[in-house]
C-alpha cells in the first residue's frame, strides 16, 4: 500500500491489533520517490495489572530520590488486557538516524544502535526519529518502548498500546522536518529574558539568609546573575516533599523574594511529586490522589493537579517565587538506582517499567511528567497572566518547550567522558524537538555516592585542580546552551569557590559569564526566532548544512542560532585539550574571541588554552551585542554594538521586549550586503523603540575593523561600513 505524502509533508497512521492479520506493507513516497517503508506490524495481548497494598502509613526509606514511602505489596490484580506491539521499518542504508530524546551514552547516529525509551533520571524519552535524508517519524504513544537500528531499517517495540499512532513527516531538509514536528506538537513559548541569564544553583542553600548572602556576593563582585535556586529540603525535617517552608530557615517567603528582586535576582524553588509527611501529604491522602503503593501524587488526575498547584501557590508562588523546579518527575527510578553496581540496560528497563506499570497505566507511563507539567502550565497561565511560565524539569515530552519547560539532563557524574557525552546529548536533544535544554555544569556528582552506582572522579571537588579544569570546560559549554545553569552536590559551585580573584580559574568563569551577557541581544533574538519558526536554538550540522553530507554525523559541535558555531573542549590539557579540531562547514568563519578569519570546508586545529574554546562566527553574520551587565534587567533596550562580519550576504531579525509578560515586542530587520559593504536596519515592527545611538563594528577578513555610528528611531536607515 502506497502512502503519498501531501504538500504539507505530514501523514498520520493509526494501527489496531486487528490490523495485524491483513497488514500490508506501507510505502511513504513523495515526488522524489520512496523514502520510508513500514514492512511489519505485529501485536500480542498483554495483561494490565494494578498493585494491591496493605493499609497503613508505610515505611520511609532513604533513596537516590530522597525519602520515599514504601509499602508492603500484597500482589496485583488484573484490570484489563492491552497489547504489546512491534513496528518494523525499512529505509536506505547510509542515512544518519538521530533523535529519540536525551539519554546517557552520547550516541548521535542510531542507524545501528539500540535505545531504551522510558523516563528515568538522565533519560528523556522522545520517540521521534530524524533522518539526514529529510524525514522524521514520531510515535505518538505514551508507553515505554525499545528501539533497534538495523542499518537499512529499524524497529520500535511498544510495551502497551490499545492502538498504535505514528506520524511521518517529510521536508526539504532536517530543519523543515523539525519545524513541522513542532507545529504539530506545539511551538516553543518564549521564556522571560532573565531565564537566559546566569542561574546559580547547588545542593543546597540551607536558608533564606544563605540565598540572599550569595546573591549579595555576586553583586559585590560585579558578577552577572539572574536567578538563584533553592534545591530540596525547603520543608521541615521529616516532611520530604511538603511545599510548606520550614519556618525556622524560611520565615518569610515574601521578604526573601523582595530582597532578591531588589538585587534583580529571581528565585527558583524545587518541588517534588512525592510527599512523605506534612500538610500536602494529608491533603493528597484525604482526596485519594496518590498512585497505588506510593506517596507520589497522581498527575493523570485533574483534581490532583488542581491540588498540587494550590499547594505550590500557598506559600512559594504567592510569596513571589519566579520559577518552579520539578525534580524527580519520572517519578519511579528507585528500583534501578538503589544498587552499587550499574545493571545492564535491559535489566534497568525491566525493573523500572515493571515497578511503574502496576502504579500507572502502562499505555501512558511515559507521560507522567508531561501531565504534571501541563497541569502546572495551565494553572500558571490562569493565575499568573502577566508572567511567562518557567519550569525546570527532569522529564517531559515534545510539548515541553510550548509549556515554558526547561529540560535538563539529570544527575550526571564528573568525568571527562561524561562531558563529551553531554555535548552529543545536547545536539541530539535538539534533533528530537527539545528546545529549552540545559545541564548541571560541573556534573551533579563529583565523587562516589554510596549506595548508588554513579560516581565522579574528583571526591575532593574544588580542592582538586583537575576538577577545576573540568569545571571550566563544562562551564564554557554551559555558557553556550539555551539555558546557562550551574548545579551539583559534593562541592560548592559559586565562582569564587574556584580560586581567588587573581586565579586563572576564577578569571575563566568571570569571562564566560560576561560573554553570556554580552551575547544576550543575539541569544534573546535567537530564542524568539525558535518560538516564531519552531526550530530549536541548538542546531546539528545536518540541520543547518544539508548540502554537506560529511558533516551529518558530527554530534560534537553545533550551531547556536544562525551565526555561532560551538565546539566544546572535552579533553584535559594534559591529554591534548590545548588544541581542538573543528570541522568547518563551507564559507568563511571568524574566531569570536580573536577575530581570526578561517576558510571553511576543512578541519582546523584551534588553540584552546584554559581560557578559550572554539566559538566561530559565520561570515556575513550580524551579531548584536551588549556591554556585560549584572543581570538582564540592567541591559539597555537596543544593543550597544552591532558586529558585522565580512564575507557573505545575511539577514537577522533583532527582537526585544519588556522581558516578561505578553506585551508587544519590537522586531528590527537587519540586512548586510557584502558587495556594497553596507548594513540596512529596516523599519521596526511592533512596539517602536526609543531613539538611540548605535555603534556598528565592521570586521574584515584581514583582521582589521572599522566603526560607524548611527541614530536609529525605528525607521529604515542604511549604514555604509567602508
Amino acid at each position: 500500500m502506497k502512502k503519498t505524502v501531501p504538500e504539507e509533508g505530514v501523514v498520520r497512521v493509526v494501527l489496531r491489533p486487528e490490523d495485524t492479520a491483513g497488514f500490508e506493507p506501507l510505502t511513504f513516497a513523495d515526488a522524489a520517490g520512496t523514502f520510508l517503508k513500514q514492512t511489519g506490524f505485529r501485536c500480542a495481548e498483554r495483561p494490565v495489572y494494578r498493585l494491591d497494598t496493605a493499609d497503613g502509613e508505610g515505611n520511609v526509606r532513604q533513596t537516590a530520590n530522597g525519602e520515599v514511602v514504601a509499602f508492603e505489596e500484597n500482589g496485583t490484580k488484573q484490570l484489563r488486557t492491552s497489547h504489546s506491539a512491534e513496528l518494523r521499518f525499512a529505509c536506505p542504508e547510509g542515512e544518519v538516524l538521530t533523535g529519540l530524546g536525551q539519554h546517557e551514552a552520547g550516541i548521535f547516529d542510531y542507524a545501528r544502535e539500540k535505545e531504551y525509551l522510558y523516563q528515568h533520571n538522565m533519560k528523556i524519552a522522545v520517540p521521534f526519529l530524524l533522518s539526514s535524508a529529510g524525514w522524521g517519524l514520531w510515535i505518538e504513544n505514551g508507553c515505554a518502548m525499545r528501539y533497534r537500528g538495523e542499518g537499512n531499517g529499524f524497529t520500535f517495540a511498544l510495551d502497551a498500546a490499545e492502538e498504535v499512532r505514528y506520524t511521518v513527516i517529510r521536508g526539504l531538509n532536517c530543519a523543515q522536518v523539525l519545524q513541522k514536528l513542532l507545529s504539530l506538537a506545539g511551538k516553543p513559548a518564549l521564556l522571560p529574558k532573565w531565564a537566559y541569564g546566569y542561574i546559580q544553583s547547588r545542593e543546597r542553600y540551607h536558608s533564606a539568609e544563605e540565598l540572599t548572602d550569595t546573591a549579595r556576593e555576586f553583586r559585590r563582585r560585579k558578577l552577572g546573575l539572574d536567578c538563584i535556586v533553592l534545591d530540596w529540603m525547603s520543608w521541615r525535617e521529616g516532611c520530604w516533599g511538603d511545599k510548606t517552608p520550614d519556618p525556622e530557615r524560611f520565615p518569610d517567603v515574601q521578604q526573601l523574594t523582595d530582597t532578591l528582586h531588589g538585587m534583580n535576582v529571581r528565585l527558583m524553588v524545587s518541588v517534588w511529586p512525592n510527599a512523605a509527611k506534612g500538610q500536602d501529604c494529608d491533603e493528597f491522602l484525604s482526596g485519594g490522589h496518590f498512585l497505588p503503593g506510593s506517596r507520589i501524587y497522581d498527575a493523570f488526575s485533574p483534581e490532583a493537579r488542581d491540588l498540587y498547584w494550590k499547594q505550590c501557590m500557598r506559600h512559594w508562588i504567592s510569596g513571589g517565587t519566579d520559577a518552579l523546579w520539578c525534580d524527580s518527575d519520572e517519578p519511579i527510578t528507585d528500583p534501578d538506582w538503589c544498587g552499587a553496581e550499574k545493571r545492564d540496560e535491559e535489566e534497568r528497563m525491566r525493573l523500572l517499567t515493571e515497578a511503574s506499570a502496576v502504579r500507572m497505566d502502562p499505555e501512558t507511563m511515559n507521560d507522567y511528567g508531561t501531565m504534571h507539567l501541563r497541569g502546572l502550565n495551565e494553572h500558571w497561565r490562569r493565575d499568573l497572566p502577566g508572567r511567562r511560565p518557567v519550569i525546570l524539569s527532569r522529564s517531559g515530552g515534545l510539548d515541553s518547550g510550548a509549556l515554558g519547560v526547561i529540560l535538563w539532563s539529570g544527575d550526571t557524574a564528573a568525568r571527562w567522558e561524561m562531558l563529551q557525552r553531554q555535548v552529543t546529548e545536547a545536539v541530539r536533544s535538539a534533533c528530537s524537538g527539545i528546545c529549552w535544554w540545559t545541564l548541571d555544569i560541573g556534573a551533579f556528582f563529583t565523587g562516589k555516592q554510596e549506595p548508588w552506582f554513579w560516581s565522579g572522579d574528583y571526591p575532593e571537588g574544588v580542592r582538586d585542580p583537575r576538577y577545576r579544569e573540568l569545571y571550566i570546560r563544562w562551564f564554557q559549554f554551559g555558557s553556550m546552551l539555551p539555558v546557562f545553569r550551574s548545579h551539583g552536590t559534593d562541592t560548592p559551585r559559586e565562582p569564587w569557590q574556584f580560586g581567588g580573584e587573581e586565579s586563572p580559574e576564577y578569571a575563566c568563569i568571570r569571562n564566560c559569564i560576561e560573554e553570556r551577557y554580552r551575547l544576550m541581544p543575539y541569544l534573546y533574538s535567537t530564542a524568539a526566532q525558535a518560538c516564531r519558526e519552531g526550530l530549536p536554538m541548538i542546531r546539528a550540522m545536518m540541520t543547518v548544512f544539508p548540502e554537506v553530507p560529511e558533516l551529518y554525523s558530527a554530534g560534537d559541535q553545533y550551531m547556536l542560532g544562525d551565526a555561532l558555531l560551538v565546539k566544546p573542549v572535552t579533553r584535559p590539557l594534559a591529554e591534548g585539550g590545548g588544541q581542538t579540531e573543528v570541522q568547518l562547514p563551507p564559507g568563511g568563519w571568524y574566531d569570536l574571541y580573536t577575530g581570526l578569519y578561517l576558510e571553511g570546508g576543512q578541519a582546523v586545529e584551534m588553540e584552546t588554552p584554559l581560557d578559550r574554546f572554539p566559538v566561530l562566527v559565520r561570515a556575513g553574520s550580524i551579531l548584536p551585542v551588549a556591554e556585560p551587565a549584572g543581570s538582564t534587567a540592567e541591559m539597555p533596550f537596543l544593543p550597544s554594538e552591532i558586529r558585522v562580519f565580512e564575507g557573505a550576504d545575511r539577514t537577522f531579525l533583532f527582537y526585544n521586549d519588556a522581558g516578561d509578560g505578553y506585551g508587544e515586542g519590537t522586531v528590527i530587520p537587519m540586512q548586510y550586503c557584502d558587495a556594497e559593504a553596507a548594513l540596512t536596519l529596516g523599519r521596526s515592527r511592533g512596539k517602536r523603540p526609543e531613539a538611540g545611538s548605535l555603534t556598528v563594528r565592521f570586521i574584515r577578513k584581514d583582521g582589521s575593523s572599522c566603526v560607524r555610528r548611527a541614530e536609529y528611531d525605528g525607521g529604515e536607515i542604511r549604514i555604509p561600513l567602508e
